[in-house]
């Protein structure tokens, strides 16, 4: 009767690793559309993100969102139409609409908006 010689430690792992290797090598040759399928799949993953980025990317490229704008030119801010020069128009009409809470601070304000209207002040009837 001959004694089995018993491995222990790197050389077992060597073994278990190179059995465990060539049968996964074995099993990944006989399915290989489902092999390519996990092995590509974090390729094209990868590529829909880059194609995203690069939407982006070029989406944003025309914007100046996040530049620095050292001197901005100035916004004119756009009169308060005519109400009568809007499409549905419903009766009463009103070009500016405030109720008022009696504070004469907030009063002068509105006051002041109806008055500087670009293009034409406000009627205080309107």
């Amino acid at each position: 009767m001959e004694m089995e010689r018993k491995l222990e430690g790197f050389p077992l792992f060597m073994q278990q690793f190179a059995a465990l290797l060539k049968k996964n090598f074995l099993l990944s040759w006989r399915k290989k559309r489902a092999t390519s399928l996990v092995l590509m799949s974090s390729f094209i993953f990868m590529f829909i993100i880059f194609c995203s980025e690069e939407a982006y990317r070029s989406r944003l490229s025309s914007t100046t969102y996040y530049d620095n704008a050292l001197d901005p030119p100035p916004l004119v801010s756009p009169p308060i139409p005519e109400c009568e020069e809007k499409i549905t128009i419903k009766l009463p009409c009103f070009d500016f609409a405030w109720s008022g809470n009696g504070s004469k601070r907030i009063s002068a304000i509105v006051h002041n908006i109806m008055k500087n209207n670009p293009g034409r002040p406000i009627p205080s009837h309107k």
